[in-house]
């Protein structure tokens, strides 16, 4: 019987990579901005923004304002089917 991270991680495996690496980064950063998921990666913010985003529409990450910045994290239980 898989538990639900094996399914979390089948779930995120399904994705392309480019999206794989940006779910990753935030489940270690946790809470973050655009511009602190980019300063991992190395890759332009607007890009991770844009991916972020893509995310989100996907129900797999939540978005949270505070002022002018916008926050992202993984919603653990999207990931679970």
């Amino acid at each position: 019987m898989m538990v639900a991270t094996d399914k979390r991680l089948f779930r995120i495996l399904e994705l392309p990579k480019h999206l794989q690496t940006t779910v990753l980064t935030l489940l270690k950063l946790g809470h973050a901005t655009a511009t602190e998921v980019s300063e991992t990666t190395d890759k332009a913010r607007a890009v991770e923004s844009a991916y972020l985003n893509q995310l989100v529409v996907m129900k797999i990450a939540r978005k949270e304002r505070k002022g002018r910045k916008a926050f992202f994290s993984v919603d653990l239980e999207a990931l679970d089917w």
